[in-house]
C-alpha cells in the first residue's frame, strides 16, 4: 500500500496516487468541449451546489480552538485576529456578498471523482443521460502545469479535518518559536501570556492555512461524491483580470472560466467514456465512438450497467 502524499508539509490535503484514475461526469456539450477544444469548464466556487463552499473550514478552526485553547481570553483574541486576517486575505467569503467584499479573490473549480459509474454522481450532474469520462491523474496534472492551480482530495470526515488543521496549527507555532517568538510555547496553557506581536503573526500565518483548507473541506453530507478537485484563479492579462463567462442552469446565471489543457501535450489523457444508463439508444454508444474516432481517439466506450427502469 502506497503512503499518502499531501499537498505539502503544512497542508494535509491528500493527493491522488501516481497512476490513479479520476472521473468527470458531464453532458454531451461538456464532452465536446473537452475533446475538441481541449478545455474544461471551471465554475466559480461560491456558485457550486454546497452553500458552505470555501467557508466551512472556519467552523472547523473555531471548534479546534475551543477544544485545545483553554485560556478563554486568549482564544477570543486569537480567533478575532484570525477572522480579520482571513477577511483581508480575501479567499474566504465571511458571509457577505461580492459587493461588500471588494478585495475578495475569485477561484474556480473543476470537479472530478474517484468513483466511476456512481449512481449519486450520475443523478446529480447528468440525470443519468450524460457521460462519465475516465482520466489518467498524472497526465491530467501535467496538462494543467502551465496554469497556477491547486489540487487535492476533498476531506469530509470531521476528525480528519480537525487533525489536519491541528497539525498545521502546531507547525505554525513551532515555526514562529524558531523565529524567536518563544512565548508561543505556552499557547495551550491556562495561564498563557502571549504578546500581541506573536498572536498577530500566528493569526496571519494561520489565515493562509485555513483559507487553503477551506478549498478542500466539505461537510459529511457530500462524502458520497468522493471528490477530487482542481482549483484555478482567473487569468490575468494586460487588461487586468479576465472576466468570467456565464451559463444558465434552471434560470440562474452561473459564472465560469474555461481552463485550457496544455497545447504542448499531444493528447488529452482521456482513457474511456461511459454512457449514462438513460441514454440507452442503440446509437448513443456508436455516436460517441464515431465522434472520438473523428478526433483521432481510439478508446473504450461503454454503457452504464446501472439497472434503471425509468
Amino acid at each position: 500500500m502506497q503512503d499518502t502524499r499531501y499537498m505539502d508539509d503544512w497542508i494535509h490535503v491528500p493527493l491522488c496516487q501516481d497512476g490513479g484514475k479520476l472521473y468527470h461526469y458531464t453532458t454531451a456539450e461538456g464532452v465536446r468541449g473537452i475533446v475538441e477544444n481541449r478545455e474544461f469548464m471551471a465554475t466559480k466556487s461560491d456558485f457550486l451546489n454546497d452553500k458552505l463552499e470555501f467557508q466551512y473550514a472556519i467552523e472547523v478552526m473555531e471548534q479546534m480552538t475551543e477544544r485545545y485553547i483553554v485560556n478563554t481570553d486568549l482564544r477570543k483574541r486569537f480567533f478575532s485576529g484570525l477572522q480579520k486576517e482571513i477577511y483581508e486575505l480575501g479567499i474566504i467569503n465571511l458571509g457577505c456578498d461580492d459587493a461588500c467584499h471588494e478585495n475578495g479573490l475569485s477561484f474556480y473549480v473543476v470537479a472530478f471523482s474517484k468513483l466511476q459509474n456512481n449512481a449519486l454522481l450520475w443523478a446529480e450532474f447528468t440525470d443519468f443521460k450524460g457521460y462519465c469520462l475516465e482520466f489518467d491523474y498524472t497526465k491530467l496534472v501535467e496538462g494543467f502545469q502551465h496554469r497556477v492551480f491547486l489540487h487535492g482530495t476533498v476531506i469530509y470526515d470531521e476528525e480528519e479535518q480537525m487533525s489536519g488543521m491541528l497539525e498545521s496549527f502546531l507547525s505554525c507555532i513551532r515555526n514562529l518559536q524558531e523565529e524567536g517568538m518563544t512565548d508561543l510555547s505556552a499557547f495551550f496553557e491556562e495561564d498563557a501570556e502571549i504578546s500581541d506581536e506573536s498572536l498577530n503573526k500566528l493569526a496571519k500565518e494561520m489565515a493562509v492555512v485555513v483559507s487553503v483548507y477551506a478549498m478542500f473541506f466539505k461537510k459529511s453530507f457530500f462524502e458520497g461524491e468522493e471528490e477530487y478537485r482542481f482549483i484555478f484563479p482567473p487569468l490575468i492579462n494586460e487588461m487586468g483580470t479576465a472576466k468570467p463567462k456565464f451559463r444558465l442552469l434552471d434560470q440562474i446565471f452561473l459564472p465560469y472560466i474555461m481552463v485550457e489543457f496544455d497545447r504542448e501535450q499531444k493528447d488529452i489523457p482521456l482513457e474511456s467514456v461511459m454512457v449514462g444508463a438513460k441514454n440507452n439508444s442503440d446509437i448513443a454508444v456508436r455516436g460517441m465512438k464515431y465522434f472520438l474516432q473523428s478526433q483521432g481517439m481510439e478508446i473504450p466506450v461503454l454503457l452504464s450497467d446501472i439497472p434503471l427502469r425509468y
